[in-house]
């Protein structure tokens, strides 16, 4: 076709449809989600009553905190037995002792012998924290007195993984901006592979907790921004105020 003195290239209607064909192609792609991971944890233990053990002498508790963490054993190393293996520092804590929960009371037997503070929410290097919830009441309490408690839960991860354990903290809450004390349980490592799996993790059910530290949670920066906003604000409009009295 020709126009004012020029050709005007017009594109056929193969060429329109292979465009169309590749952008629908594109759109997909975009909105596609990369492969997860489904993993099932099926995480048990019992007690007895009739064993004579105080169910607080457990370090877990109905409402404690669980976290699944996970990690590539051809890239990163497996847990360590004490803190300082699996969490970051925060600093040093010198108050009043704290003793641990669920342990109620004040027993020297219970506070921390190291005033080392940690971060709860950290992991080792090349770990990572995949999910956490909490322990809910005993299934099926029976009347001899035994008790089944259960966490079974199910939740999508992206990445690949082969290696999982849990830790269990005796703290029902990681308060922000205190220190606290709490007993944590770790599991062993389950070793996996596949794309939906169930990860069965043996029982945590020691009756005397050996890992018991001091933690502390500092408010998110998204957080201390809002705080820092707010007071902005709140400093703008006094100003206004006064320049108007």
């Amino acid at each position: 076709m020709k126009k004012n003195g020029h050709h005007k290239r017009v594109k056929s209607p193969q060429s329109c449809r292979l465009l169309a064909v590749c952008g629908v192609v594109l759109l997909c792609l975009s909105v596609l989600p990369a492969q997860a991971l489904v993993v099932t944890i099926d995480l048990g233990w019992g007690w007895n009553a009739g064993a004579n053990t105080d169910l607080n002498d457990y370090n877990l508790q109905e409402g404690s905190i669980v976290q699944v963490v996970m990690y590539n054993s051809a890239d990163a190393s497996a847990p360590g037995s004490e803190a300082d293996d699996n969490f970051d520092i925060w600093g040093n804590y010198s108050g009043a002792d704290i003793a641990a929960e669920p342990y109620p009371g004040t027993e020297p037997a219970n506070v921390p012998g190291d005033t080392t503070i940690y971060f709860p929410e950290t992991v080792p290097n090349g770990h990572t924290l995949a999910y956490t919830t909490e322990i809910g009441a005993a299934i099926n309490p029976n009347a001899n007195g035994y008790d089944w408690y259960n966490v079974y839960e199910q939740f999508e991860i992206l990445g690949t993984y082969d290696s999982l354990y849990i830790r269990v903290f005796g703290a029902a809450d990681f308060p922000e901006g205190e220190v606290f004390s709490s007993y944590w349980g770790l599991s062993g490592v389950s070793v996996s592979n596949g794309v939906i799996d169930t990860w069965f993790v043996a029982p945590i059910d020691d009756t005397i907790a050996t890992h018991t530290n001091y933690f502390e949670v500092i408010p998110e920066p998204g957080t201390m921004a809002l705080f820092l906003l707010g007071g902005t604000g709140l400093l703008a409009g006094t100003r206004r105020r006064q320049k108007r009295s």
